[in-house]
């Protein structure tokens, strides 16, 4: 297939990233779209060596700093970054937050799509991945709203307590965002906002509210001719 387009979405844990991601993926039809998580980029505990694959979730998350890019494999990010960029699909790592470890000897093959979405807190921390891309977007949102999010996802989907959310948030993330995430909106195209706060925190986001999270990007891709205009 020919040169894919490709789409960074970035901006902090919990601003609404992976939201605006999976709304443009689904506009854009599978068919035509791909999305990749950079999330499945982090080192498996073999990495740290033998003292961390005996660790509990506690004691890693105590360790090691998570929300630093340096705990991802990121060069292996950026060539199939340019992999799916020139049309080729890749073989990626697949990471899972339940066990705080890659599948060892598992990968997903990702296709490559006319359109590719690479979404992740990292994705545009070293600014040179900036070139990779046709359309950069940042999200962004409060910090109170992003933590309530942080701890309510991570609670439902990656089995921790909101007490460990809460002290790794206080040890490493609020201090990551500052230094490997929020540079990134200065070299974005776009900044879109997430600042909708459902009374309801375990109720997913309503149409309206993904809507207005779309349409700036939305016009932005009828632009460049990517997507039509609704």
């Amino acid at each position: 297939m020919t040169r894919s387009f490709m789409i960074a979405v970035t901006g902090g844990s919990g601003s609404g990233k992976t939201t605006l991601a999976r709304a443009l993926h689904a506009r854009l039809g599978v068919e035509r779209c791909q999305l990749v998580t950079e999330d499945n980029y982090y080192f498996g505990r073999d990495h740290y060596g033998p003292a961390a694959r005996a660790m509990s979730h506690a004691e890693l998350e105590r360790t090691f700093n998570f929300d630093d890019p340096a705990n991802k494999d990121m060069a292996n990010l950026r060539r199939d970054i340019e992999a799916l960029k020139r049309g080729e699909s890749v073989e990626q790592p697949v990471y899972e937050f339940a066990k705080h470890d890659r599948q060892i000897g598992v990968t997903k093959r990702v296709e490559a799509r006319p359109i590719v979405i690479i979404e992740g807190i990292h994705v545009l921390s070293d600014p040179t991945f900036a070139s990779l891309f046709d359309l950069t977007v940042f999200v962004d949102a409060p910090a109170d709203l992003r933590l309530i999010r942080r701890i309510r996802r991570d609670e439902a989907e990656r089995g921790r307590s909101a007490e460990s959310v809460i002290q790794q948030y206080l040890r490493f993330v609020r201090a990551a965002q500052a230094r490997f995430i929020d540079p990134a909106r200065h070299i974005c195209d776009i900044v879109v906002s997430c600042e909708v706060a459902s009374p309801n925190l375990d109720a997913p986001p309503d149409a309206d509210s993904i809507d207005r999270l779309v349409a700036p990007v939305w016009t932005q891709l009828h632009k460049l001719g990517v997507a039509p205009l609704d």
